[in-house]
């Protein structure tokens, strides 16, 4: 019986990822590369690497998970496994033992990879799970709009907490957030809530385990069968249609919340107590726009919503940079500005709310299509496909990013303290990364979710093909 307290403790156990995220998107690069002067090219590196790691071991923990035996379920166990190494290497990933470029590179890197595979142990089986909870086309959008929810809510936590106190301005560091001395006691504070978190939803959602599909086969994976199912998954046009659009546009808008930090600090010259606000105006929306996406996908369908969405992302995001460029945006400093760009914040978080939960929801729909065509439930598979294309817009657009700062020779150090120690050239540059280029991902994102083909109609016609099937076999 899928009752109210079972939902809540399932959506409760998205905040791991929301505060991991956050701070991987928000802080990692800005805290290497900024405030402990790493370059920029060494910090995208050490993220793409972590990232390309994730290519691997995502899918292979989706197979993994399908087709584990045990008495706690197939998800459960490496779930309650995750908890403790995913708080602990995220502790010690802001909390380096070493100083000087090379050791601090290896350091970035070692820790990001534990954390990045900790978190595939546990957010791999909790989004397959996710999926079998119903097979309705419209709860299940409801199911990953509140999961989500959740999610945003470790972003408001981040950004609140961290400018809020502990990154605080002083008066050793007017911008709090270059303070090092800030970073390893938020860091614990976000450790601790990752592991409540996981335990939380597996305690709260194991009553399920004999009610949920069982693994098929004799539950031994090798690399060959793993593989396969991978390979396997990409026969589905649906599927290719839908990694290549969210990738195309995951990377850009990982790109940009890795350089908003740099951006409302130095291009926008927010104090500490105005970058929180603007933050936060963005997650608010963001939880709004989970709140709407299951009565815009009725409206609209999945695929439609998950457009608009992105358009919607893409406008907001340039539009307050190219304003600013023909001096149409209001001037620096000045109240209006400040309530400008948090209004821009709301629509873009708004927008891209809908991307998030449709593709949480179309790869639940797929993995029906899957099941009809091959008569296997590999939940596990697709979502460890969708966690790698989550991931990838930190670790690989947090990656672009550093090579963004070198390329436009951002200067680095206990010497930069405010805009005046910016070049102006080099602020335009970075705004136009950040804002105009990004946004143009929404062209070749376009032209791949075109080619996404299911629907209301088309699920309830494979639904019925897959009931037909189990009524043939019995």
């Amino acid at each position: 019986m899928l009752t109210k307290t079972i939902k809540l403790s399932y959506w409760f156990g998205q905040l791991a990822e929301g505060l991991k995220n956050s701070a991987f998107s928000l802080l990692l690069l800005f805290y290497f590369n900024q405030v402990l002067g790493v370059s920029g090219t060494l910090c995208g590196l050490a993220l793409m690497i972590a990232t390309t790691i994730d290519a691997f071991t995502d899918p292979m923990m989706g197979s993994i998970s399908d087709h584990w035996k045990s008495r706690w379920g197939r998800r459960h166990p490496f779930m309650y496994a995750s908890a403790l190494p995913l708080a602990g290497s995220f502790y010690l990933l802001f909390n380096p033992w070493v100083t000087g470029d090379g050791p601090l590179f290896i350091w970035l890197l070692v820790f990001t990879v534990l954390t990045r595979l900790s978190m595939t142990l546990y957010h791999v089986p909790h989004l397959a799970l996710g999926a079998e909870l119903t097979k309705d086309f419209d709860e299940r959008t409801s199911i990953a709009a509140f999961r989500m929810i959740f999610g945003a809510s470790g972003w408001l936590i981040v950004a609140g907490l961290g400018f809020g106190y502990f990154f605080a301005a002083s008066d050793q560091f007017s911008n709090g957030q270059l303070n090092p001395a800030a970073y390893p006691p938020f860091a614990l504070l976000i450790s601790v809530g990752i592991f409540v978190s996981i335990i939380v939803t597996c305690v709260g959602t194991q009553s399920l385990v004999p009610s949920l599909p069982k693994a098929s086969g004799n539950g031994q994976r090798g690399f060959k069968e793993i593989a396969r199912e991978t390979l396997g998954a990409f026969d589905n046009r649906s599927f290719r249609a839908l990694v290549a659009s969210f990738i195309l546009i995951s990377v850009p808008v990982g790109m940009n919340v890795a350089l908003s930090l740099y951006l409302n600090t130095f291009f926008w010259q927010l104090t500490p107590a105005q970058v929180p606000l603007v933050l936060l105006a963005q997650f608010c929306s963001t939880l709004i726009g989970y709140a709407l996406a299951p009565a815009l996908s009725r409206y609209l369908d999945k695929k439609l919503a998950l457009i608009f969405g992105v358009l919607v992302w893409a406008i907001a995001t340039a539009l307050p940079y190219l304003l600013s460029f023909v001096g149409l945006f209001p001037a620096l400093g000045t109240v209006s500005m400040l309530i400008a760009l948090m209004g821009f914040a709301l629509i873009a978080g708004m927008g891209i709310a809908q991307l998030v939960v449709a593709v949480n929801s179309m790869m639940a729909d797929i993995a029906d299509e899957h099941e009809r065509d091959t008569g296997q439930r590999n939940e596990g598979i697709f979502f460890g496909a969708f966690a790698f294309m989550n991931k990838a817009a930190t670790g690989i657009g947090s990656g672009l990013g550093g090579a963004v700062l070198d390329l436009i020779d951002w200067p680095t150090g206990t010497a930069v303290k405010s805009a005046a120690d910016v070049p102006s050239e080099t602020l335009f540059a970075l705004a136009l990364a950040g804002g105009p280029v990004v946004a143009l991902a929404f062209i070749p994102f376009y032209y791949f979710i075109r080619r996404y083909s299911l629907d209301r109609t088309r699920l309830e016609e494979i639904q019925k093909a897959i009931g037909n099937q189990a009524k043939l076999s019995d």
